[in-house]
This record gives structure tokens, C-alpha cells and sequence, in this order.
């Protein structure tokens, strides 16, 4: 552990951990910034109790130096000045003491599951208290540290989350805790957590394993991956807001920590740190509830229905929502939930203005990615004063066009580029949401007694398993080859390789498959339609994921 005296410079209160290089510039503006909080602070009462940790991470240990001013004993301890204003050390001492209790009460490391790990006091340094009466204006200039020690039972831990409820639950107290994380004695990661406001940090073993300074190229690179490995989700404590118009619908996407849903619609739960599988399901009417009902959608001047697709509680993984994953235990701390609300349109929309006007102290504004067609993403934000969103524009249809019966099917040319042709409009009239649609569009090139079978066999197609039965929507076709089928007139095996795409929460999926079938084709008032459909392979060829706009993904 890097020792105190060594650790920490400015002369109020504030410590900063000695690097193995230099301190990095923007830390050293921070240093400055707080600096000048503190002179402001040191003038008048304290407005809130401040502490700082300093995380110092190993494989099988955790080691947190906690520095807590002389004013949160006086707060938190009821402790009396005389008439001179001025405390006595042995009361402050008294209280330091106390204080001991609190910090190991009221501090939590948790577990990629939740579960509390225990720590235990090591040591402690109450000097700057010293012997003599300390003066009120000198209550925020002299601090207390209290030195924690978790050890890990498993090794080199993926996720890690702290939690601080200094004061308790019910405190009227506001508490914020400076929280910097040190590895092999480098500067990690720093956040202020503030009361019942977890913050989850994920931790790359493998990475700077000497403890070497990296440059700016190189931590550039390193958020890039962090990014991608993440699907885009840089903090395991903020609420995610995405916001899609495309040529079928308008959709809202949240992804929203549970303690801030919570502010909205209270969560009933027999342990206040988990929530169990039951819990989930029971409160999952409500939530489905408040999503209907705050935030409106207009399309084309008209107010568009809310349909709420999804609910859905995950843990830490990331890979669980982009997996949609099966139902589970989380812990309350690091849980979040997703809300998929959609807001369906029978024409392509033009004008689209959205409104949201519901925060609270844990969501005061809305940082909201904006995903329209086939663009870059961009951004919106939504604050109590302003709570609209309006956004015109054109996008490009569903276009399925009748294939017109002007060639024959006599060379392999030609039966390429006919069947091509009739194969996307079979896949694109599932670019409609109402069945309805679905079903008069795929008329255009399909006989009427394949209908049926067809829209059942090409829906299955495209549903992903991986996102819960959502359907893909196809970007690339591409016919392979077309073999006539002797003594079969226009009937052709035929094999073709298929992209389709979904998309949530900022990310991609993509899965490509190859299909090998008979197919005959006949002339039908002038058009060629699918008459037969016998399919003979079916394999996947490749699905992945990744973030619409990464850098990392060109």
C-alpha cells in the first residue's frame, strides 16, 4: 500500500495517490478545481459530507484508503463546540472512533453478483486531529483515514461495485464519496458515487500488467475496445436512452439502472439488495404501465399508440441483454431493466416528434441516441425545460416491385436475376409490421395457394433466437446458382445466401444464412410469381454484433 504521508500533497484535505509517473494532466486540473470547491466549501457550513477512497485494486485483494474531514464526525456524531467555536480533541477523537463502525457499515464492495464482500479495518490515522482544540473553520482542512482490506475469494474479479449509504438510507444528509482506483500503484479510473448510487467498474487483467504509462494513442484504442467488448454501454451505473425511426416505426429503447426505476415505480422486494425472478415478474405490469404512459410520440401529426414489447431485467454481463438472456436473480445495485416501447406507423414516417418530461434526482436530463434509418447515430437531450424532440425527413420504403415476365428462364443468367429479384420482394414485404401488409405484398410474387406456407416458413427464418423471437429484416441477398430441374418447366434448384439484420440498445446483429431449395416460377398476368418452395438445406453461416458508429468496427 502506498503510504500515507507519500500518497497525498495539498494542504486541504485532499489526497491524491503518487504514480508510478507522472500525475496525468487532467488529474492535476481536477486537483486544482476541487481546491478552489474546498476554499468555497471552507467559508461557510458544509453543504454535504465529502469523503474519498482510494482503491487499490491486486488479484486476490482489495485495499481502500478512506479519508473522511473532521466535520462529518462533528455531523454524523452530534458533536458540541464551546463558545469559542472550537472542538475539543477528545471529543473529535471520540467520534473518529465511532466513525469506525460507520465506514465498515455503511461502505460496500460488492461481488459480480451482488453479494457484499467482507472487509475489515486494518488501520487507522487519526493525527491531524492532534492535541489541541480545532477550530470550526478548520473542520474541512483536517481529515481522519481509515485503511479497509477485502479479500477476494475468487481471484482477479471481473466486476467489482461500491456503494456508499453514509448516514443511512433515511439520512437527511446528502453524502458524495471521491472514488480513484489505482492498479500496480497506476491511476485506473476515478467517479464521485453519491448516496445509494452504485458505481460498477469491469476490470482487464490482462492489460498494463508492469504498470506502465500508456500513451493517448493507446488509451484511445484501449475505450474503443472497451466500447465494442461492451456494446457501446460505457457505464454500468447511467441510463441509456435510444431513440429509432425507421421506415416501419418509431422505437424507444431504455436501458435504466434499477435504482433509478425504482425513483419511478417503487419496487417491492423482500431483500432490499436482490430481486428475485418472482419480484421481476410482479412489478413488471407497472413498469409496462409507467412507459405508456409518460413519454408521448406523434407521427405526421398524429399521436401513435404505445406498444411495449419488452421488459427485461439483466445483471452486469453485457452480453445478457444483447442476448436477451433467460430470466435470473440480479442484484438490486447492479441490476438494470429494458424497456422496448414501439410506436408502429402504416407509412413511412416524415415528421416524428417525441416528448419526455418525466426525472428525477437519479435521471435529471436524458441523453438520448438518436438511430434514423441507415445514418450515423446522433443525439438528443431532454431536461425539465426542454422536453421535445422533433425530427423530419425522408426515408427510403419498403420496395417491392412486381417482377415483370419480359425474358425467359433459359439461361442461368437470367434465372439469377429473376429469382433474385422475386426472393427480395418475398423478404422485404416483412419489413411491414401488420400482417395485412405483410400478406398483400408478398402477393405481388407469390401464387395465392404457396401464400400461407411461405409467410409461415419465412417469418420462422428470420426470427432471432438470440433477441427473444425479434424479427431480422433483410440487407443483402445474393442467388448462388439456379439448376433447371429436368422434365420440371421453370422449376430450379436454386441456392442463395440471406442477411438479415436487428438492432437494440446501439448495437447490430447480423446473421447471414445459406438456403438450397426447389423453386418453380410462373407467368401470372404478366409477372413471374413463386408457385413452389421444397426446401432442401438450411445453415447458418455467420452472426455477429456489433455498435452502429464505432470506429473500432471499420
Amino acid at each position: 500500500m502506498i503510504r500515507y504521508a507519500q500518497r497525498f500533497s495539498n494542504g486541504w484535505g485532499l489526497r491524491w495517490p503518487r504514480l508510478k509517473s507522472r500525475p496525468w494532466p487532467f488529474v492535476q486540473l481536477l486537483s486544482l478545481i476541487l481546491v478552489g470547491v474546498f476554499l468555497t466549501w471552507s467559508r461557510a457550513a458544509h453543504p454535504v459530507s465529502i469523503s474519498s477512497a482510494i482503491v487499490e485494486l491486486s488479484e486476490k485483494r482489495i485495499r481502500i484508503e478512506m479519508q473522511i474531514m473532521l466535520e462529518d464526525l462533528v455531523l454524523y456524531h452530534g458533536l458540541s463546540a464551546d463558545g469559542s467555536m472550537n472542538y475539543s480533541p477528545q471529543d473529535l477523537k471520540m467520534g473518529a472512533e465511532k466513525h469506525r463502525k460507520f465506514v465498515t457499515d455503511y461502505f460496500s464492495v460488492l461481488d459480480v453478483d451482488g453479494v457484499r464482500i467482507p472487509g475489515k479495518l486494518e488501520s487507522e490515522v487519526f493525527d491531524q486531529i492532534g492535541d489541541a482544540a480545532v477550530p470550526q473553520a478548520d473542520l474541512m482542512k483536517r481529515s481522519v483515514s481509515y485503511l479497509l482490506v477485502y479479500d477476494l475469494e475468487k481471484e482477479k474479479p471481473l466486476f467489482l461495485t461500491f456503494l456508499q449509504t453514509f448516514g443511512g438510507e433515511k439520512s437527511a444528509l446528502p453524502a458524495v464519496m471521491d472514488l480513484y482506483i489505482t492498479r500496480n500503484e497506476v491511476f485506473e479510473e476515478s467517479a464521485q458515487i453519491a448516496l445509494n448510487r452504485p458505481h460498477t467498474i469491469k476490470i482487464d487483467w490482462s492489460r498494463n500488467p508492469e504498470g506502465k504509462k500508456q500513451s493517448l494513442v493507446e488509451l484511445r484504442k484501449l475505450r474503443r475496445e472497451q466500447l465494442k467488448d461492451r456494446l457501446g454501454i460505457g457505464s454500468f451505473s447511467g441510463l441509456y436512452s435510444f431513440l429509432y425511426i425507421n421506415r416501419f416505426e418509431v422505437r424507444h429503447e431504455i436501458l435504466i439502472p434499477v435504482t433509478t426505476l425504482d425513483q419511478f415505480v417503487p419496487i417491492k422486494r423482500a431483500n432490499n439488495e436482490f430481486l428475485e425472478i418472482a419480484e421481476q415478474e410482479a412489478v413488471r405490469p407497472a413498469v409496462e404501465e409507467f412507459f405508456k404512459t409518460h413519454g408521448t410520440v406523434t407521427i405526421d401529426g398524429k399521436a401513435a399508440a404505445a406498444n411495449v414489447q419488452r421488459v427485461s431485467f439483466f445483471s452486469l454481463d453485457i452480453a445478457d441483454f444483447a442476448l436477451n438472456a433467460d430470466p435470473r436473480r440480479i442484484g438490486v445495485y447492479q441490476g438494470r431493466v429494458g424497456v422496448i416501447i414501439s410506436y408502429p406507423s402504416k407509412q413511412v414516417p416524415k415528421n416524428v416528434s417525441v416528448v419526455w418530461d418525466t426525472f428525477s434526482g437519479y435521471a435529471p436530463f436524458i441523453d438520448m441516441t438518436l438511430l434514423i434509418g441507415n445514418e450515423a447515430p446522433n443525439r438528443a437531450y431532454f431536461y425539465p425545460q426542454s422536453t421535445k424532440f422533433d425530427w423530419s425527413g425522408d426515408l427510403i420504403g419498403p420496395a417491392v416491385s412486381p417482377v415483370n415476365a419480359v425474358s425467359k428462364l433459359s439461361d442461368e443468367a437470367a434465372r439469377i436475376d429473376v429469382t433474385t429479384k422475386v426472393l427480395e420482394n418475398i423478404y422485404r414485404a416483412f419489413d411491414f409490421r401488420e400482417d395485412e401488409d405483410v400478406y398483400d405484398s408478398l402477393a405481388s410474387s407469390v401464387q395465392g395457394t404457396l401464400l400461407r406456407e411461405l409467410y409461415l416458413r419465412i417469418k420462422r427464418s428470420l426470427v432471432v433466437a438470440e433477441q427473444g423471437g425479434e424479427l431480422s429484416h433483410m440487407t443483402a441477398l445474393e442467388v448462388k446458382e439456379s439448376k433447371p430441374i429436368a422434365k420440371q418447366p421453370n422449376s430450379f434448384e436454386t441456392s442463395w445466401v440471406v442477411t438479415g439484420t436487428s438492432e437494440h440498445w446501439g448495437h447490430i446483429h447480423t446473421r447471414t444464412t445459406e438456403y438450397r431449395a426447389e423453386l418453380k416460377l410462373v407467368e401470372t398476368d404478366g409477372l413471374w410469381k413463386l408457385d413452389r418452395f421444397q426446401l432442401l438445406d438450411e445453415k447458418r453461416i455467420r452472426f455477429e454484433t456489433k455498435i452502429r458508429g464505432n470506429d473500432s468496427n471499420k
